[in-house]
């Protein structure tokens, strides 16, 4: 899947019993927060390390959702035995639908041969021409057995037809039938051509259901992947400022505290008002940044 992980199970932090810090580390940490710029540290430090938090969840929450999309796409595919087809719904109707309406012109001619005026002659030529798509969706939907025998008569007898009005126009207007004769029948294989390449384009389309379904699962590969980026970014950050916090705190603690313990007991309570909302990618990354 791109690289994308699977479904991962929600992570929950292991239950800790609480640690009540000791009343010196706590007055020690309040006369700290009174220093220059720590307080507003704190909370930036803090709303840093929520949003890495909630950028995680969400980035779990979409690799979920695009596993589950790529399982439902694979059995939609073979159930409908489109697991080898490499074109989208939207791609091969398109790609068919233009080699229906390459032949215009050629339906065009044959459509002269009746003799109508220039409206009728274009209505004509627009059924011909969707005529010519039915018999590539037709002929694509039907692999073998009776069914595609008949598929294929009926559409070698109407290339036929067709190739008798442009023979029969062509007669009319050049007046040689020999001309006239290898005209229509180069113009008829083109139209079979055609067919042929639509039957061959359409047999490689994914049905709708498929299709959407893996629109979909690539829809939700690409958010995952820039969540996994903007996950990133934040945890990166929320460490870079989770690192600035506790050295601050090792200098305040450097410098007005002396007893080794109580020294001690001020960082762990430093700790501890930080740790409960960090997650655990941001400590991680954190420690690789460091």
């Amino acid at each position: 899947m791109d690289g994308i992980a699977g479904i991962q199970p929600e992570w929950e932090p292991p239950s800790t019993p609480e640690v009540e810090s000791p009343p010196n580390a706590i007055a020690a940490y309040r006369r700290f927060l009174l220093g220059p710029g720590v307080e507003n540290d704190f909370h930036a430090m803090r709303a840093l390390a929520q949003r890495a938090l909630w950028s995680n969840r969400e980035l779990r929450r979409l690799r979920d959702q695009a596993a589950a999309a790529e399982v439902e796409a694979g059995r939609l595919a073979r159930a409908h035995d489109d697991d080898q087809r490499r074109f989208g719904f939207a791609t091969g109707t398109s790609i068919a639908t233009a080699l229906a309406a390459i032949d215009a012109v050629p339906a065009f001619l044959a459509a002269q041969a009746f003799g109508l005026d220039l409206w009728t002659t274009v209505g004509i030529t627009t059924v011909l021409v969707a005529a010519l798509a039915a018999a590539m969706w037709v002929t694509s939907h039907h692999h073998g057995g009776r069914r595609r025998g008949v598929v294929i008569a009926g559409l070698a007898a109407g290339l036929a037809a067709i190739g008798a009005l442009r023979w029969w126009y062509l007669v009319v207007t050049t007046g040689d039938l020999t001309s006239a004769l290898i005209e229509a029948v180069g113009l008829t294989i083109f139209t079979a051509l055609l067919v042929w390449f639509g039957v061959i384009v359409l047999g490689q389309t994914m049905s709708r259901r498929v299709s959407q379904a893996e629109r979909r699962a690539r829809s939700l590969r690409r958010q995952a992947r820039r969540a996994a980026d903007a996950e990133a970014v934040a945890s990166r950050r929320a460490g870079v400022a989770m690192r600035e916090y506790v050295g601050r705190a090792q200098v305040f603690a450097s410098r007005e505290l002396d007893d080794p313990e109580a020294r001690g007991g001020f960082l762990d309570h430093v700790r501890h008002e930080i740790e409960p909302d960090a997650d655990p990618a941001v400590e991680e990354r954190a420690g690789e940044g460091g």
